[in-house]
């Protein structure tokens, strides 16, 4: 059965861009040899979920995330990226969820605020992975907004990388 797991990084101050959506200051933490653990999690997905300012940077990026199917939570017109399975939805997202915890792979939720926070006000997380990054950035793109509830988490491990970078590993 698979989990939907949201696998981000942050600055130490919470937020996930700059104000812009840029996020060129996660640029110096590119280092050979060392993806932060993705490319085995991008193995264990089988499905990336966004939103469309996160898909419509994807596309600035000229990458797709391997053989991962895609689905976009959008009301907008978005083009396509050929030769990529991506699917274009909008409203409730618990549907889609269901069908996608029925798969053997996990899905990765990508972004952006407002579609995370869709997903934990309505319990649909089973794993937070936050790669808290050593930037302050002082204001920017939160990584979720308007949470309704607290919510507990469990933690079940953490990294520490040499750079200072360190990620942590929660589940609802």
């Amino acid at each position: 059965m698979g989990k939907i797991i949201l696998n981000m990084a942050t600055s130490l101050d919470g937020f996930t861009a700059e104000e812009n959506g840029s996020v060129d200051w996660l640029n110096d933490f590119f280092h050979p040899g060392e993806d932060y653990g993705m490319q085995t999690f991008h193995e264990q997905c089988g499905t990336a979920i966004m939103g469309a300012k996160t898909y419509e940077q994807t596309l600035s990026f000229n990458y797709w995330y391997g053989n991962m199917q895609g689905i976009v939570f959008t009301e907008r017109d978005l083009p396509r990226i050929e030769g990529k399975s991506i699917q274009f939805v909008s409203g409730d997202p618990k549907e889609i969820v269901l069908l996608l915890r029925e798969k053997k792979k996990d899905s990765w939720l990508v972004g952006g605020s407002s579609l995370i926070s869709q997903f934990i006000n309505k319990n649909l997380l089973n794993e937070m992975i936050i790669t808290v990054v050593p930037r302050l950035l002082g204001k920017g793109l939160p990584i979720c907004q308007d949470i309704k509830e607290i919510k507990k988490l469990k933690l079940d491990g953490t990294k520490t990388y040499k750079d200072g970078v360190v990620q942590l590993k929660y589940s609802f």
